[in-house]
């Protein structure tokens, strides 16, 4: 697992990489009155990789590489806090989860401002008529993606509880009620990638691995951070477990899941993998799920252990273009990698 934890550290700190003829290429563009994506390091992928180092570091505080992992978190963080602590997407919001324990554990106040700035992007953040954030605002289509339950909610329920602000977790809440009332598949009960609320219609295809991963981990990270006598808590907790159901029928011999769930001879992804396995275990270590899931996860795990090389965890399908959009490419990125070891630092008894 080591060799993991050095890679996750030297992947949150360089990617993604771009070389010069990169940022010649979009000097040019933009110079052409051709709107660029910012070069931004405070992403999704790095947010998952920052979790895991976190995660690594709870569990073995008193090792040599907890010390580490401390100074390539800062590193990673003060560089954003001296940009001006810029926020781009919804993406970007979940490195906040590591970046709120890392506030914890060295008590600098400059993370937490850091987490509040997060916090304030996401209450000042376009809405659609239900409450729930559109993941693309620009692009003025009010589609809402699966992905950003588990990018956004998990952040919001650790902000609100660490930092006593139920506005938080309210708003969490909300987009979580919403995606499991608009979002599902009523016969599979699996999620569509997304919704648009004002036409109702559902996009993307029924049960998109990584997109199941993602909304797995909002719900039960959520659900982690949130008191047990809230009123909505039941719902959401019932529902999850009614999802993790459906889901672990599709899971293969192997103990893999595929790209997309009913394509069971498909490709494995071992981003959607350990995803899902990765929020099975996380409600199992907060009494969410009980023992009977147990043995699957710990199958699955099993089956990605072995799929590690040299701290890189192959066969992850590649970053997904939009709605039905997923390009059959298949390799080592950092959304393998950094569920892949946040599932394999926990101890589940």
């Amino acid at each position: 697992m080591l060799e993991m934890v050095k890679e996750a550290e030297k992947q949150l700190l360089n990617y993604p990489q771009r070389g010069l003829a990169w940022y010649l290429k979009r000097t040019v563009k933009i110079a052409t009155g051709k709107k660029q994506e910012p070069p931004d390091k405070i992403n999704w992928p790095n947010g998952l990789l920052a979790k895991s180092l976190i995660d690594y570091y709870m569990q073995n505080k008193n090792s040599e590489e907890a010390g580490i992992i401390i100074k390539c978190l800062r590193k990673y963080y003060d560089r954003w806090i001296k940009q001006g602590c810029k926020l781009y997407y919804l993406d970007d919001i979940y490195s906040g989860m590591a970046l709120i324990d890392l506030h914890q554990i060295t008590g600098e106040e400059k993370y937490k401002k850091a987490a509040e700035t997060m916090a304030q992007y996401l209450f000042h953040h376009e809405m659609d008529g239900a409450g729930s954030f559109p993941y693309r605002p620009g692009q003025l289509n009010g589609y809402v993606f699966a992905d950003g339950i588990g990018m956004v909610c998990p952040f919001l329920c650790k902000y609100g509880s660490t930092y006593g602000d139920m506005n938080a977790i309210n708003l969490a809440i909300v987009q979580m009620q919403n995606f499991i009332e608009k979002g599902m598949d009523s016969k599979t009960g699996l999620p569509y990638h997304g919704y648009q609320f004002e036409s109702g219609i559902k996009y993307g295809i029924i049960g998109w691995g990584r997109g199941v991963g993602w909304l797995m981990i909002g719900m039960a990270e959520s659900l982690a951070y949130m008191e047990e006598t809230m009123p909505d808590y039941d719902m959401i907790k019932q529902s999850y477990r009614r999802m993790v159901d459906k889901v672990e029928a599709y899971q293969l011999e192997n103990g893999l899941y595929s790209w997309q769930l009913t394509a069971k001879e498909g490709p494995v992804d071992t981003s959607a993998t350990a995803m899902i396995l990765y929020a099975i275990a996380r409600s199992l270590e907060t009494k969410v799920l009980i023992g009977i899931h147990k043995s699957r996860m710990q199958r699955g795990k099993e089956a990605l252990l072995h799929m590690v090389k040299e701290g890189k965890l192959y066969d992850c399908l590649a970053e997904c273009q939009g709605f039905s959009m997923y390009p059959q490419i298949y390799g080592a990125y950092p959304w393998s990698l950094g569920p892949a070891l946040s599932l394999f630092a926990m101890d589940i008894e």
